[in-house]
């Protein structure tokens, strides 16, 4: 299955007018920023329109209003960094999402598991077993086990052990990435063990 664009590469081929299709790959519109963030100017461009707006949010991959002379005008300090920018704006976006939901990354309410085809990955400590055991659990059923944490995973199973107990930044990598990409792309499902088991051993029943 072909990956699109992240609305976040799309919103950057707006900036600086390229046309493309609404199914643009992520390797195509990535060989087309690739190009463009080559040239020092452009990219600079594209860093003083970061600046003026502040645009770090990935919902839309429409760019925020922006005054042309403005952006002329700007003058980026020094210390200012984007990608600094860009995580304290994640680490925010993330800490409210997490506020609105009782401090838990779950789906609510949690979904129904098709095991056949489906992608899971894990982290954290299962009372299951070891990360291996919930692996070859899935795979026994027709599942497929994964590492990477994109659009295309269906699901992402977060050990019981230490859960109940997680702080904003005491996730880690993985459910960061899941929360983001599930509020980019639909996907993938955050689920707790306790669901993810129930649904297993009813499966192998």
């Amino acid at each position: 299955m072909r990956n699109l664009a992240s609305n976040r590469q799309k919103k950057l081929l707006r900036f600086f007018g390229i046309h493309f299709s609404p199914n643009i790959s992520s390797g195509a519109a990535g060989w087309e920023i690739a190009n463009l963030l080559a040239d020092d100017d452009l990219r600079e461009w594209w860093r003083k329109y970061l600046y003026l707006t502040k645009d770090f949010d990935s919902d839309t991959d429409q760019l925020k209003p922006f005054d042309q002379e403005e952006l002329n005008a700007v003058v980026i300090p020094d210390d200012w960094h984007s990608s600094d920018e860009k995580q304290k704006f994640k680490d925010e976006l993330i800490a409210n999402l997490l506020e609105n939901n009782n401090n838990a990354p779950y789906d609510n309410p949690q979904p129904v598991i098709n095991f056949l085809d489906s992608t899971f990955a894990f982290t954290g400590k299962f009372d299951f077993g070891a990360r291996r055991e919930c692996q070859n659990a899935v795979v026994g059923l027709g599942g497929v086990a994964s590492n990477k944490i994109n659009g295309n995973l269906d699901y992402l199973v977060i050990g019981t052990q230490g859960s109940p107990c997680y702080k904003r930044r005491s996730y880690g990598i993985k459910i960061e990435k899941a929360i983001l990409s599930r509020r980019e792309f639909g996907s993938p499902s955050i689920l707790s063990e306790d669901h993810w088991t129930k649904l297993l051993l009813e499966q192998q029943i």
